[in-house]
């Protein structure tokens, strides 16, 4: 079993229930809250309630992203010895990889169970420096990130 799929299995049983617990846990029908007509305009309890959901949520959408990012698995920003060039999925668990590795390129099959080298190039086909993701939405997201 690749340790991927046991780091997905592994959220998939302790995240996900956790996830429900606190969700029923702090729902106010579960308390037995009865919903009553009060005054008009806004109470500090309310206020806090609102801001208190709205940390929870903005911190579970970036708790999940950071998860994504950690074990997106064929993704590489480090510069190190082994580069990986372009991946394209070829099916639902299967990807065709370019490699760089001391300056020669090599196209692997990456499934769930093994990674085969299918072809080994004597001259880089594209250059690993020129790969990074030029599409719209990255560039805007890179954008809007480098303001803040």
């Amino acid at each position: 079993m690749s340790v991927k799929k046991t780091l997905i299995d592994m959220m998939n049983r302790t995240v996900k229930p956790f996830s429900f617990a606190l969700l029923v846990a702090l729902s106010p029908i579960c308390w037995g809250a009865e919903t009553t007509v009060s005054e008009p305009g806004i109470g500090a309890g309310q206020v806090v309630t609102v801001v208190a959901g709205l940390a929870f949520v903005l911190a579970l959408v970036f708790g999940c992203g950071w998860l994504v990012k950690r074990f997106s698995g064929m993704t590489s920003t480090r510069g190190g010895a082994i580069k990986v060039v372009s991946v394209l999925p070829v099916g639902t668990r299967e990807r065709l990889a370019l490699v760089e590795v001391g300056g020669q390129q090599l196209l692997l099959g990456v499934t769930a169970q093994q990674i085969t080298t299918l072809h080994t190039f004597d001259e880089p086909v594209v250059d690993a420096s020129e790969t990074k993701n030029n599409s719209e939405f990255a560039q805007k997201l890179h954008q809007m990130m480098s303001r803040s």
